[in-house]
């Protein structure tokens, strides 16, 4: 257990303070998290991502990444790839990875963000149809990996199993938790939760492939003779899942990193994909340099395809952290509730893209393949939402 001199050598006053008001039951609650923490490494953080937080572009040369524009495709170069894709997924070759770990706080919906309904169908119903309907029509078994968190692992499992899976094949679906690290104060403060437990939050959704590495996922898709890994997330309503002529594009390519994109609007709120050098890379909206907005032409909606193998190599290595700012519930100094601004460190899932050797882009219409569904009115919202499913013909 870090000693009260660990915590003031590493200025972690506020909790030194706290531990000393404390009874030994409540001392011993916290043991297992304090031995688990690394001081010095938490106080690197706080500087590195925190203090001397900056924001410029990436060095080297940026220039749009090549792609593929789906509507200019003739229709016999569409139709061959969708039978690469369709023989691929037949031979059970791929696996959808889908990243569901939030809650629907912003939409005033209470829990998981995918337990979110439209005429009675929620986002992970829409998903399981399109992944049911692609089986059916290759004769094979699909695998349906989930992430979750620790905010909504209990609350999903429970809906899906409320609703019979969907009719999915129970045996098909792993759900798997991403990682938590501590949250802190502006002052780089170790904080407790209203349960007396150290505040930790998800570390981003770059945080599913050292999941997938720890919880033996990997050498699972390996066994079942898994290639290649469509990703998503669970916000976007148009998402395509397995989509056939997006996956016989990462089957003819065989690059590491397969991406669709969107044209984006003038200043949309979505990252930019971009060329490096030699690299692709992903500029997040919130991270975008002054002036960058607007000069390439490739935003980022959250859907690759990665190399089972790739992934598979790079969780060994790091990815870094990013800051976001949220409002947490913790205990102040007098042990009382409060909701404070507090930092949240978070792994991005395309910094993965810096190990790869080989990519490939695809980009598509907005109309018909990306709608994210991110607030409760206005811009991005359950209206704008339900108009484009609507559009789509989806309910």
């Amino acid at each position: 257990m870090a000693t009260l001199q660990d915590l003031t050598k590493h200025n972690q006053t506020a909790l030194a303070d706290m531990l000393t008001m404390m009874s030994e039951d409540e001392k011993n609650q916290l043991a297992q998290d304090l031995d688990n923490l690394d001081l010095e490494e938490i106080e690197a953080l706080y500087h590195d991502v925190y203090v001397n937080r900056h924001v410029e572009a990436p060095a080297g040369e940026l220039t749009d990444v090549a792609v593929e524009v789906k509507a200019a495709m003739a229709k016999e170069r569409l139709t061959e790839l969708a039978q690469l894709g369709q023989t691929a997924i037949k031979e059970g070759r791929f696996a959808a990875l889908l990243m569901a770990g939030g809650q629907g706080t912003r939409l005033a919906h209470p829990g998981p963000k995918g337990t979110f309904s439209f005429d009675d169908v929620s986002l992970f119903e829409l998903q399981a149809r399109q992944l049911l309907k692609i089986a059916a029509e290759c004769n094979t078994a699909i695998p349906w990996y989930i992430m979750t968190s620790d905010i909504n692992h209990d609350e999903t499992i429970a809906f899906f199993k409320e609703h019979q899976f969907f009719n999915y094949p129970e045996k098909d679906i792993t759900f798997f938790k991403q990682p938590n690290i501590v949250a802190l104060s502006p002052a780089g403060q170790l904080l407790l939760n209203p349960k007396g437990q150290l505040l930790t939050a998800p570390n981003g959704n770059g945080g599913i492939y050292e999941a997938l590495a720890a919880t033996g996922l990997y050498q699972a898709m390996k066994k079942r003779g898994v290639e290649f890994i469509y990703l998503n997330n669970i916000d976007n309503v148009l998402v395509k899942v397995l989509d056939p002529v997006f996956c016989g594009l990462a089957v003819e390519s065989g690059a590491d990193v397969t991406t669709k994109t969107i044209r984006p609007l003038n200043g949309e709120s979505v990252g930019r994909v971009i060329m490096v050098d030699d690299k692709k890379q992903v500029m997040e909206y919130t991270e975008l340099p002054e002036g960058l907005e607007n000069q390439f032409n490739n935003g980022n909606i959250g859907i690759h395809i990665f190399r089972r193998d790739f992934l598979e190599e790079a969780s060994t290595q790091g990815l870094p952290y990013h800051l976001a700012i949220k409002n947490l519930e913790q205990l102040d100094e007098d042990f009382a509730v409060e909701k404070k601004e507090t930092l949240k460190f978070e792994k991005f899932y395309f910094d993965i893209f810096r190990y790869a050797e080989t990519f490939k882009t695809l980009q598509v219409d907005r109309e018909s393949e990306f709608s994210p569904l991110k607030n409760k009115e206005g811009k991005d919202s359950i209206t704008t939402a339900r108009q484009s499913l609507i559009d789509n013909h989806i309910i």
